[in-house]
This record gives structure tokens, C-alpha cells and sequence, in this order.
């Protein structure tokens, strides 16, 4: 165990490997200058550490010998004075779905896997830090405001025995009580509020001269069963504290929740005279824990339906093009043709959901153009009219003049159907349904506050005049699976993939709307000056055979098969590898002759984006083509809206990867990074 002294942050992390102990006191040198770094190399000490050391945040090892991590951390929450230093796991196990909810279960506040991004880690330390001096200086607040009603109390009985004292103090207890922020009451020992101070007329809403003479029942929420307060007056009765949490209900009707301590108050003659409760209430503190844990949770989330995703897609990607083979196999039409045909049906609506997994989980590489959404609006405007239905009006109201915006095209018409969709779900008796767009400038957008060097926008408005949503469904509208529609009507996935296709292109959604009232969707996208796309037509005919000589990269055997017999029946030479350093080593024995390079993007080893730096080292000029289902971030901000990335998305179909082939070989293509021409041969 070694312990420095500085101002930073007191971390203790429990590993019982020393060398993970070394690493992580390296990286948190440079990613948190001035941390103090306590160590433990199992539970046990670890324990004694966190008692006498008193750290700010806890980083712990799941596998150890003797105890495990789940162990140790159950122990601290059920420990009084461990209970609120915040537990980050830091583990081997990585993102492990079991792991994370064993850790959840034990009691954790954070999940990282190692080796930690040394950023997030940092980040993750702060946040724990500020949660922990926020849980000390809570408890400080409570020692204190606990001691001067103790100490108030005192003075009362103090005044019972000293008549001619009485009225000094009472002034004086008045005056400090009115003043704290924290509801204070007292009650006789029937029940019966005697005295309350302004703080309690201001959260409860019930006037101080209505309530006194009435008892603290009229705040019953209906939450607590009947157990919970003959608990609490069976302890409070007995001449002890009471210390818990009790959701409340306002004069209003609304709801909300104190942290609340009761203390009995004895006369001279020991026999309890009255009760003081001190109150804080906390509605807005769990309400901001719970947007941490819902982050954290969407988060977890998105990571699973990425990686399904994924796997899916090359199992698809296996499928589509076995089929299409067979198809062409068959040429008469009959039942077997016929079947062939039901499952690339099947398939491609697969791949279509997908596709909606990886814009939920923001994995998909989107392939962007400079658009008009005036222009798009009106291409889909048709196909909207068919799915609201001929009860619901669809009233287009485009600005002249419209700023571009640049997105997958793909992506914002289905955020549009999708919006469409939702609101005529909320029209049952019909009505109308506006689509709307706008030049907006920063200070003008809804919600903005017009900061500056902010750039200009592009508004799109679905408005409708549906029945409108209450508070609650508005926080969860954009949650995963969660619907308000009933069974078999509705996946819940709609509205999230609408929200991941907007923030996937760079902009922003938001939904206003009150029950009665209709809901309007702002959809903001950052505006582009470059003019919009035209799709150049493609020729029926076009010839998309060649001769050259291309490198397949995939690891997945059964796919690197099906494109190789895709590109040999287009007349390429095939060479294929199932991994980086297999692919690297392949085109260097060709001395030359290979003259595109296709490979995955997520691969064992050495993923896509290192075996293209290591090619271009060895082949500069070499064009490459990535695949994938989806990015996990292997590019970083090369994929991001507006890169000219060359990739293709699985499953694909033999005529777009060969169209993209033969677009990059005939210099359409895209250059690799740092390389001037992208169809120059190996030297």
C-alpha cells in the first residue's frame, strides 16, 4: 500500500495484480495530475483501507482470490460509513452482460473495462468525486441541522425550568428555524402539528395556519402501505429516532420526496412531550440520478443491439448471397423459384431491421449527401398519404430558399416516416398532419439561447393534431421498446431509431406537446452550403465485370467464400485472407499485381483500420474498400457525417459492392488517407 499527499482526488483501487496496479498509476499521472492513488491486493485490505483512508472513489477488480469484487463491494454498501464512497468496477471481464448486472446488483455506481480509455476514466473519477463530496456534504448538513434542533429542543425544556429565560430563547430558536431551508415540524405526542416553518408551507403547499392542529397523515401520497408507519411510530414512540425517506403529497396533488428524521422530545419528567421532525426534500436529486441511470441504461442498450447486429449481418450477408447464387442456378419459374424468392424477401427485411438496431445504437457508417429536404419531403410526400390513411390530411409547408443539409438521405426519410407514422397513432378520429421546414438562425431555434459562433440550421416540423402526451410519456418517448400502443401493435422502436438518425447526422430532436393539445417534433440539422445531390442514373446495362486482381480481408470463412465467388464470376482475380496479417503478407508476395483491397472492418487481432495503416506503409496508393456491420468506432471521425470513407455496408448485394468496385478502380473512388491517387499501382 502506498499513500502520496496532494489536493486531487483520493482514489483506492483493490487489484490483486500488482502490475494493473502500476498501469493504472501511470495512466492516472497523465489523465489526472494531482490524484492520489491509494492500493489494495485483495478485498480484505481493501476494506481497512476504505475505512481509515476515507477515499473519494473506489476502483475495483471483479476476479480476486478469497473475496471477489462483487463481495467486497456488497460489503461496503452494507457498511454505515462505506456505504456512499461510489464503486467503479474496473475489470478484465470487459462488457460482459452478466458482469454488469452482478455489478448493478452489488451495489456499483460505474462498470470500465480495462485497459480504461485513460478520458472516460478520468471523467468517470471526477464524477464520482463530485458524487461523494455532494454524499459529505449532505451528511454535514444533516449532523448540523440534527444538532441545532437537538440543541434547540434543549433550550425548550431549558425554558419549562427557567421561566425568566423562557422568551429569550424561543426568539431565538424561532428565528433560526424560520431561516433554514429545511421543513421543520413538531407535533404533540398525539400526532398533532403544533408548529411548522415556512419552509413547510412552501414545499408541501399547505398554508402553515391551515395545518397546524391537523396531523402529518394529511401528507399520505398512498405509496406507503400501512406497515411503514406503524413502523415509524412504533420506533418514534419508544424514545428513538427515526430516521428513512417518505414520499409525500402536495396540497396540489403532486408528489415528491424527504430525506426525514423524527425525534421524540422528553419533558423534565422523561415521558415524551412532542416530536420534531427535520425534512429535506430530495424529488430533484432522484430525478437526476435517475437521468444517470437511464443514460446508463440506454448505453448498455445500444452496445447490445450493435454487436447482435453485427453477428446478424454477416449471417445475412451469407444467406442474400447464397440465395441469389441458387437463383441463378434456377431459371425456370416454379415452386422453387418461387420459395428462393420468399427467403431473399425475408432476408432483406432482416437486414432492414438491422439497420435499424445499428441507428439506434448510432454503429451504422451513414452514407451522406448534400440534400434538399424541401425536395425530399416532396418525394416521400405520396407515400405518406397512403400510410396516415385518408382520415389525416398531409399538408406540406416548405420554405423557399431552403438550406441544404447534409445526411443519408436513407435515414431522414425513414425519421420522417417514422414521425408520421407516430403521429397518425395519435389522430384515431383523424385530423392533420403539417410538415414543415425553415431557415433558422441560432437565436431564433426553439430552445436555443443563441450562443455565439453558433452556425445557421435547418428546422423540420412534423406537427399533428393528435390527443398530445402527458409529462410522463414525453421523458421516456425516446427510450427503447418503450410504447404506449397496445400488444402487437407497436415495437417501441420508432421513435429511438428516429432520434439515433438524427444525432448520427450532427443534429438535434425535440418533442413539445400537452394532452388535448396536438405535439409538434423539432428536428434541427446543421445547414450545409454546398448544393444538393443529383442521383446520376444508372445505365440497365452497365458493365460491371473486370479483370483485375483484388485482395479479400474477411475472417468470417463463410462470407470470404461468397465474395470470392461473387468477384470471380465478374471475372476478377480473387485472393483471399482471414486476417490482417495474413492480407498484409499475401500482398507483398504479389509484388504488385494486386490492385484493390477489400477487408472487414471488425476482425480478431488487428482490426480494418490497422491493417490499412500497416498497407499503406508497405503499398502506398493502394485503394481500399472497408465492409462491415457496422463501425464500433473503428474509424473515429473518418465515419462521422461527411467523410469520404470508402465502405460498404453488409449485407450487400452483388451489384452494389461490384458497382462500388468498379467506381473505385475506374478512379471514382475515394483516395486512402494520405494518398494522392487512389488507383495507382503497388510498387
Amino acid at each position: 500500500m502506498l499513500i502520496e499527499h496532494s489536493s486531487g482526488p483520493r482514489v483506492l483501487a483493490i487489484d490483486d495484480k500488482s502490475d494493473n496496479l502500476v498501469a493504472l498509476r501511470a495512466v492516472l499521472a497523465v489523465a489526472l495530475p494531482g490524484c492520489v492513488l491509494l492500493t489494495a491486493t485483495d478485498g480484505e485490505r481493501g476494506l481497512e483501507l476504505a475505512r481509515s483512508a476515507d477515499p473519494d472513489v473506489v476502483l475495483l477488480e471483479i476476479v480476486m482470490p478469497g473475496m471477489d469484487g462483487f463481495e467486497v463491494c456488497a460489503r461496503m454498501k452494507a457498511d454505515e460509513r462505506l456505504r456512499e464512497i461510489p464503486v467503479v468496477f474496473l475489470t478484465a471481464l470487459g462488457t460482459a452482460r452478466g458482469a454488469r448486472i452482478e455489478a448493478l446488483r452489488a451495489g456499483a455506481e460505474g462498470f470500465l473495462a480495462k485497459p480504461p480509455d485513460e478520458f472516460e476514466l478520468a471523467a468517470q473519477i471526477r464524477a464520482m468525486t463530485r458524487l461523494r463530496e455532494a454524499a459529505r456534504e449532505r451528511r454535514r448538513e444533516r449532523d448540523e441541522l440534527e444538532a441545532l434542533v437537538l440543541d434547540r429542543t434543549r433550550q425548550v425544556r431549558e425554558e419549562l425550568e427557567e421561566r425568566r429565560r423562557a422568551e429569550a430563547d424561543r426568539e431565538l430558536l424561532a428565528t433560526a428555524i424560520e431561516q433554514v431551508a429545511e421543513t421543520i415540524v413538531i407535533t404533540d405526542r398525539d400526532g398533532k402539528i403544533v408548529y411548522a416553518n415556512p419552509a413547510f408551507e412552501a414545499i408541501s403547499g399547505y398554508p402553515i395556519s391551515e395545518a397546524i392542529g391537523l396531523t402529518p397523515r394529511v401528507l399520505k401520497s398512498g405509496v406507503h402501505d400501512a406497515a411503514f408507519y406503524e413502523a415509524l411510530w412504533r420506533t418514534i414512540s419508544s424514545g428513538r429516532n427515526w430516521t428513512g425517506r417518505i414520499v409525500n403529497r402536495r396540497k396540489d396533488g403532486k408528489l415528491y420526496t424527504e430525506d426525514v428524521t423524527i425525534s421524540p422530545v422528553r419533558a423534565p419528567d422523561g415521558q415524551i412531550s412532542s416530536y420534531v421532525a427535520v425534512k429535506r426534500d430530495i424529488t430533484r436529486d432522484l430525478a437526476l440520478e435517475a437521468q444517470l441511470l437511464q443514460a446508463q441504461k440506454m448505453e448498455s442498450i445500444g452496445r447490445l443491439a450493435g454487436g447482435v447486429a453485427h453477428d446478424f449481418n454477416n449471417i445475412l450477408a451469407v444467406i442474400l448471397a447464397s440465395v441469389r447464387f441458387a437463383l441463378e442456378a434456377v431459371r425456370e419459374e416454379g415452386e422453387l423459384r418461387s420459395d428462393l424468392r420468399e427467403i431473399e424477401t425475408a432476408a432483406e427485411r432482416a437486414a432492414s431491421l438491422t439497420r435499424q438496431l445499428l441507428a439506434f445504437s448510432r454503429k451504422q457508417v451513414p452514407e451522406p449527401e448534400v440534400l434538399d429536404l424541401n425536395v425530399l419531403i416532396q418525394g416521400v410526400e405520396k407515400m405518406l398519404r397512403r400510410v396516415v390513411g385518408e382520415d389525416v390530411s398531409v399538408i406540406p409547408d416548405l420554405a423557399p430558399q431552403l438550406g441544404r443539409v447534409r445526411a443519408d438521405p436513407v435515414q431522414i426519410q425513414q425519421v420522417i416516416v417514422n414521425l408520421a407514422v407516430n403521429a397518425r397513432d395519435a389522430m384515431p378520429d383523424g385530423g392533420t398532419l403539417t410538415l414543415r421546414t425553415r431557415n433558422v438562425e441560432p437565436s431564433h431555434e426553439p430552445g436555443d439561447t443563441g450562443s455565439a459562433g453558433a452556425s445557421p440550421r435547418v428546422l423540420l416540423q412534423i406537427i399533428d393534431t393528435g390527443v398530445g402526451m402527458e409529462e410522463e410519456t414525453l421523458d421516456r418517448l425516446f427510450e427503447p421498446f418503450f410504447t404506449t400502443k397496445e400488444l402487437g401493435k407497436g415495437t417501441g422502436l420508432g421513435l429511438s431509431i428516429a432520434y439515433g438518425f438524427v444525432e448520427q447526422s450532427g443534429g438535434s430532436i425535440r418533442v413539445s406537446s400537452k394532452p388535448g393539445q396536438g405535439t409538434v417534433v423539432d428536428v434541427i440539422l446543421p445547414r450545409c452550403e454546398s448544393a444538393a445531390n443529383e442521383a446520376a442514373p444508372k445505365p440497365e446495362d452497365e458493365d460491371l465485370s473486370g479483370s483485375e486482381t483484388i485482395l479479400v480481408v474477411e475472417d468470417d470463412a463463410s462470407v470470404r467464400e461468397l465474395i470470392r465467388r461473387t468477384l470471380a464470376k465478374a471475372g476478377y482475380a480473387v485472393l483471399a485472407a482471414e486476417d490482417g496479417p495474413s492480407g498484409l503478407a499475401l500482398c507483398l508476395e504479389q509484388e504488385g499485381r494486386v490492385e484493390l483491397v477489400l477487408t472487414d472492418v471488425v476482425m480478431p487481432g488487428m482490426n480494418g483500420r490497422v491493417f490499412r495503416d500497416r498497407l499503406l506503409e508497405e503499398c502506398p496508393g493502394m485503394p481500399v474498400l472497408f465492409m462491415s456491420g457496422y463501425s464500433d468506432g473503428a474509424f473515429g471521425a473518418e465515419a462521422g457525417p461527411g467523410s469520404d470513407l470508402n465502405f460498404i455496408s453488409k449485407p450487400f448485394s452483388d451489384a452494389t459492392l461490384l458497382r462500388r468496385i468498379r467506381r473505385i478502380l475506374d478512379g471514382g473512388g475515394v483516395a486512402p488517407v494520405g494518398v494522392a491517387s487512389p488507383a495507382a499501382a503497388v510498387r
